[in-house]
């Protein structure tokens, strides 16, 4: 029998090989229906975002980015919390003149009671490059598809 905590570590792998590999699908479907994702810290102002809404920005932003490099510093699994945090780091180009894309990421996942999907996902990101960046995108995003990314 699979115990909850291989069961979690199980799904974790998973979430992190599909964000490694930028599999949108299988990342979004790792999500529960209840899922929540927040951006943090909380001086960038982010709403949380429900599922549907992360499921509609997050294909966009990874299609957006090419010769995508992802570096998983550290994880740290805490089973009986049902929580994991995880440190990484990532390049890629960008579809803007002159923009690389060049973060650092503090992820802080809770599990589903099963161990299976994810239910939230706070994402501590790069400030200063977020404030930089995200405006840009937004507008290029404006400019070829007709709607901002949020």
């Amino acid at each position: 029998m699979t115990s909850p905590a291989e069961v979690q570590a199980a799904t974790l792998n998973k979430f992190l090989d599909a964000w490694r590999t930028q599999d949108v699908g299988t990342t979004i479907e790792l999500w529960s229906e209840e899922f929540k994702q927040r951006l943090l810290p909380y001086s960038l102002g982010a709403a949380v975002r429900s599922r549907a809404e992360a499921a509609g920005i997050y294909p966009i932003l990874t299609s957006s980015l090419t010769n995508w490099k992802l570096e998983i510093k550290e994880a740290v699994h805490d089973a009986v919390r049902g929580t994991a945090a995880v440190y990484a780091t990532s390049t890629a180009d960008t579809p803007l003149p002159d923009e690389k894309w060049a973060t650092d990421y503090a992820l802080f996942i809770s599990f589903t009671e099963d161990g299976t999907q994810i239910n939230k996902l706070d994402e501590m990101v790069d400030s200063a490059f977020y404030r930089s960046f995200f405006p840009k995108f937004q507008q290029y995003l404006a400019e070829t598809r007709g709607a901002p990314a949020h």
